[in-house]
C-alpha cells in the first residue's frame, strides 16, 4: 500500500509538471491598496509552449466590481518555444472597502479537437479601497444663519437710472433704423440716378474716341450705337428696347409725345442699322457720321431738363416781379 501511494504522488507530480511546463498564467498589480477614483494596472501574463492554441482574453473581461478604463495588448514575445502574452487593463471603482478581482480563466486546448479543452485561472487579487477623507471623527460645522444685509437706496436708484437710459437710446435707435429703413437706406443716403441722357451722350463721346470707323470696323460701330440708342429709349422713355426689334420699338414710340420728324429720324437709323448689322450693307462715309449725329440730336431733343430749386425759385420770383410791373402801369 505505501507504495502504491509513492507512485500516486509521482504520478500526480509529473502531470502537474507537465502541465505547468504546457501554459502558465499570472496575474499582478501594482498597487493593492488605492482610493477612490485612482487607477489599478492589472496584468496577466500567459506564458505558454508555441502551437498551443488559446483563447485570448478580450476588453470584456469580467473584473468583477471594476470598471476598465483603458485595455492594452502587448506584442507577442517567443523564445525557446515558448510565447508569452502580457494583457493590461487600467481599472478603477467607486466604493470603499475590500474588493477582490476574480480568478481569470484561461481555456486551451492541448489537443487539435476544439472539444478537447482545458481551463487554467489566474489567481485573485484583493484590493483596499479608502475614503479621500481620512479624518472621519471632525464633527461636522453648521450652516452660518443668513445674513442680514441692508438695502441699498442708491445703487438701486443708480440701476433704475442706468435701465432708463439704455431704454430711451435703444427706442430712439429703433426708430432711427425704421425711419431709413423706410427711406430705403440706412447711413447715407444714396446718390441720385444719372438722367438717361447723361449716360447716353457720355456713351457716345466714348464710341467717338474709339474711332472704330477709320478703323473699317463698321458693323461694330452700328451695333455699339444702335444700343446706346435702345438704352436711352429704354430709360427714358421706360419701353423694353434692349429686348424688342426695331419695329416693335417704332411701335411703342408712336404712343410717346414725340414730333412725327423725331419718329421719322429714330425710324430710318434703326433700318440703317439693322441692315447693316444683318444684311452686311456697307453705308457711305456721310451716312455713317450722319447716324452719329442723328442719335446726338434724338437724345438732346427728347431729354428731361433738369431743373434745380434756385432756377425754380429765379424763375418764380422774375414772373412776381414781372407782374408787378404791370400792375403798376
Amino acid at each position: 500500500m505505501r507504495w502504491l501511494f509513492i507512485v500516486f504522488l509521482f504520478y500526480v507530480n509529473l502531470s502537474a509538471q507537465n502541465e505547468k511546463a504546457l501554459i502558465e498564467v499570472q496575474s499582478a498589480v501594482d498597487t493593492a491598496l488605492i482610493t477612490i477614483g485612482d487607477r489599478i494596472s492589472y496584468s496577466i501574463t500567459i506564458d505558454h509552449k508555441e502551437g498551443l492554441r488559446i483563447e485570448k482574453p478580450g476588453a470584456g473581461v469580467n473584473l468583477g466590481q471594476f470598471e476598465i478604463k483603458n485595455y492594452r495588448i502587448s506584442e507577442p514575445e517567443v523564445a525557446d518555444g515558448r510565447v508569452k502574452l502580457e494583457y493590461r487593463y487600467e481599472i478603477s471603482v467607486y466604493d470603499t472597502g475590500k474588493f477582490v478581482i476574480p480568478p481569470f480563466p484561461v481555456a486551451y486546448f492541448p489537443t487539435d479537437s476544439l472539444r478537447d479543452y482545458k481551463l487554467i485561472e489566474a489567481a485573485p487579487i484583493t484590493i483596499y479601497v479608502e475614503s479621500v477623507i481620512q479624518d472621519t471623527t471632525r464633527a461636522l460645522i453648521d450652516i452660518r444663519d443668513p445674513i442680514n444685509v441692508p438695502f441699498d437706496y442708491v445703487f438701486m436708484a443708480m440701476i433704475i437710472v442706468i435701465v432708463m437710459a439704455l431704454s430711451t437710446g435703444v427706442f430712439f435707435a429703433y426708430r432711427f433704423y425704421k425711419k431709413r429703413k423706410e427711406a430705403g437706406y440706412l447711413f447715407k443716403a444714396p446718390a441720385p440716378p444719372e438722367p438717361a441722357h447723361v449716360i447716353a451722350l457720355r456713351m457716345l463721346d466714348q464710341l467717338h474716341k474709339k474711332d472704330l470707323l477709320a478703323k473699317g470696323e463698321i458693323k461694330q460701330f452700328y451695333t455699339e450705337l444702335a444700343n446706346i440708342m435702345r438704352q436711352y429709349l429704354e430709360n427714358r422713355f421706360f419701353i423694353a428696347a434692349l429686348e424688342e426689334t426695331s419695329f416693335e420699338i417704332i411701335t411703342d414710340m408712336r404712343n410717346q409725345e414725340i414730333s412725327e420728324a423725331l419718329l421719322e429720324l429714330l425710324t430710318g437709323f434703326l433700318e440703317l442699322a439693322d441692315l447693316v448689322k444683318f444684311a452686311k450693307y456697307i453705308p457711305a462715309d456721310s451716312d455713317n457720321i450722319k447716324s452719329m449725329e442723328d442719335v446726338r440730336v434724338f437724345i438732346e431733343q427728347t431729354m428731361i431738363s433738369m431743373v434745380t430749386d434756385q432756377e425754380s425759385e429765379r424763375t418764380e420770383m422774375q414772373e412776381v416781379t414781372l407782374e408787378n410791373n404791370n400792375q403798376k402801369l
